[in-house]
């Protein structure tokens, strides 16, 4: 790695910093998400997140986005890992009373997730030149591209997430708005 360039990495932000940073605070779209916690047979796991691949231990939580379509394994859902003391922070039980499991989230019950949403927004702001972040699941600093979002979580914890999939989980203000 070029040691001109800036690492993005957990710490404790304010948001004065975040706001000086081009940083925006953004409210989570209330959506299911099925959750299970890593197990040691499976531990550690390793994800490919697109922008970077992450190991995972039994200190996480898996989170899938179940979507429409029944998946031939939950590995073809997306998963992404959530550290566990930050998932219960951030996440809780999945609390609307009338809720009819779509197919896919029966396939995922049946594979031991359960059903929680995001409680927390995080700040965010869409980069405009690359940028090297070291999430807490990476071991190194990874390039991540323009047009993707840089998030900073609960505790401080940078991630990057495509444009597509920020614009689905969080709601982004309009003009009108």
């Amino acid at each position: 790695m070029d040691k001109a360039h800036d690492v993005i990495s957990q710490r404790a932000w304010t948001d004065d910093e975040l706001r000086a940073s081009g940083f925006a605070y953004y409210e989570r779209k209330k959506q299911v998400v099925m959750a299970r916690p890593v197990t040691a047979e499976e531990s550690p796991l390793t994800l490919d997140l697109g922008s970077e691949i992450v190991v995972v231990d039994t200190d996480y939580m898996l989170c899938y986005a179940p979507g429409d379509e029944v998946k031939s394994s939950p590995e073809e859902y997306g998963p992404w890992g959530v550290r566990k003391d930050i998932f219960n922070e951030t996440y809780r039980q999945w609390d609307e009373p009338d809720w009819q499991p779509t197919p896919a989230e029966q396939d995922l019950l049946h594979h031991g997730c359960q059903p929680y949403y995001k409680a927390a927004g995080a700040w965010a702001k869409q980069l405009d030149t690359e940028t090297y972040v070291l999430s807490i699941e990476s071991s190194q600093p990874n390039v991540v591209a323009p047009g993707y979002w840089l998030a900073i979580g609960a505790q401080g914890d940078p991630w990057p997430i495509d444009d597509e999939g920020f614009r689905f989980r969080y709601i982004i203000p309009t003009e009108d708005d």
